[in-house]
């Protein structure tokens, strides 16, 4: 494995690994349309500006899709990256066993 491997991995759990991120993926779960952060800060007890740093995180870590039409923003689950990633992560786990 190599540490560059192991340095994106490492981002990406710590970008899932907090409550109100975790939060945000799970609300997204469930929509099947693209949400802005005034839509998704129903899911979390704090201000639109954080949820929106938080949804930075999560696109900058490829956990979300981030789409820009104007000024407005939408999110959307990377549902294919993060399934992949956490795939990767657990045969590298399982083979080194």
């Amino acid at each position: 494995m190599k540490d560059l491997d192991i340095q994106e991995q490492a981002n990406f759990l710590k970008a899932l690994g907090e409550f109100n991120r975790l939060s945000l993926v799970y609300k997204l779960c469930q929509c099947s349309t693209p949400q802005n952060a005034m839509c998704l800060c129903e899911c979390c007890n704090v201000d639109a500006s954080v949820v929106s740093r938080h949804l930075k995180i999560l696109a900058q870590e490829g956990v979300v899709k981030l789409e820009k039409k104007g000024r407005e923003r939408t999110y959307t689950l990377d549902r294919e990256n993060v399934v992949k990633t956490l795939r990767e992560l657990a045969n590298q786990i399982e083979n080194d066993l």
